[in-house]
């Protein structure tokens, strides 16, 4: 039978090799805590999505694999996050996405043979828009107006932020976490033009690219450059964390010292009475600035690079607008009139 072939048996080698040979036995904790050492996401990412994993260990428990895990009961564990308490939206914003960039994550690099995740849809009904998106008059005047109201002083950060950060995102379109971020090596003079410098050194930036963004001459008038220059060497507004991150631990993260910055100016904007809960009103500044850039004849690629939104073409990543393109469009932005008399 062997006609003369002594050699090994390669006959079951024709054969696909079942999936349960390929379980490492790594489970789904396991496998982002894999994912965020080699990754490296910002530490926001990080927060969030902390969350669902740690109820994938408590649904099927802290040592079943993640390679294990069904299809079937994937799905059912993901329409069952959905709750009065947390939207289809979250859910699949956050949980689902999180759980399928992981585990694909893990297919792409051998660690599971499949995701699980993958065919998992989760229906968000259509949100209804109560309002525009832009902050109104009214609330432009108080925001400013309090900000303004606020002492310039480096001894109370809290306050630093709040007298600042308002007006940085109001000529600037910047997402809020981009400002609470900046270091005083961040506030740059060059060619002549005062700018400031966005980078993910400092924290994170969505695009993973840092921009550099010229200062309105209001911001100047106002004292901004004098502000910078009295402070220290580090953040304008927060503390560092002389503890260090994470201690080490890829997973075990705190919320960044920007992020609660952030999260008590816009708490404080709140307690002004721009309460409106289908607004975000940091976020808002965004939305605030194109429509005024637009209104202003600003071209709209040039309000893009200056508020970090994203490109709408490859082709329009080649040769973005120059420092002193920028200064002079921001010339045509109108400054905020806040009457204090009023």
């Amino acid at each position: 039978m062997l006609e003369g072939d002594h050699g090994p048996d390669k006959y079951r080698a024709r054969f696909p090799t079942d999936a349960e040979d390929s379980d490492s036995g790594i489970t789904p904790w396991q496998l982002f805590v894999k994912w965020v050492a080699e990754r490296q996401p910002a530490e926001g990412t990080v927060e969030s999505w902390r969350y669902p994993f740690r109820e994938l260990a408590g649904h099927f428990g802290d040592d079943r694999s993640a390679a294990s895990i069904t299809v079937e009961e994937a799905d059912a564990w993901v329409k069952s996050l959905i709750t009065s308490e947390r939207s289809a939206g979250t859910v699949k914003k956050t949980w689902l996405n999180a759980c399928n960039t992981v585990f694909r994550w893990g297919v792409e690099h051998k660690h599971i043979p499949r995701n699980p995740f993958q065919g998992t849809k989760v229906t968000v009904p259509k949100k209804k828009k109560l309002r525009e998106p832009s902050l109104r008059p009214e609330e432009i005047r108080t925001i400013l107006l309090a900000a303004s109201a606020i002492p310039n002083t480096r001894n109370a950060v809290d306050d630093a932020a709040k007298r600042w950060v308002p007006w940085l995102c109001a000529y600037s379109g910047a997402r809020p976490g981009e400002m609470t971020q900046l270091r005083e090596i961040d506030v740059i003079e060059r060619q002549h033009i005062h700018a400031i410098r966005i980078t993910p050194e400092a924290g994170t930036v969505k695009s993973g690219e840092a921009r550099e963004v010229p200062l309105h001459q209001h911001l100047i008038d106002q004292g901004f450059l004098e502000f910078v220059a009295q402070s220290k060497d580090g953040p304008l507004f927060y503390l560092p964390d002389k503890a260090g991150p994470n201690g080490g631990d890829p997973v075990k993260r705190k919320k960044p010292r920007y992020a609660q910055a952030r999260q008590r100016v816009a708490e404080w904007v709140r307690s002004l009475g721009v309460d409106d809960p289908n607004i975000s009103p940091n976020h808002a500044w965004r939305h605030t600035f194109k429509r005024i850039a637009d209104r202003a004849g600003i071209s709209e690629r040039t309000s893009d690079y200056i508020t970090g939104h994203a490109r709408k073409s490859v082709g329009a990543g080649y040769g973005p607008p120059t420092l002193e393109d920028m200064a002079e469009a921001l010339k045509k932005f109108p400054r905020y009139e806040i009457d204090t008399s009023a």
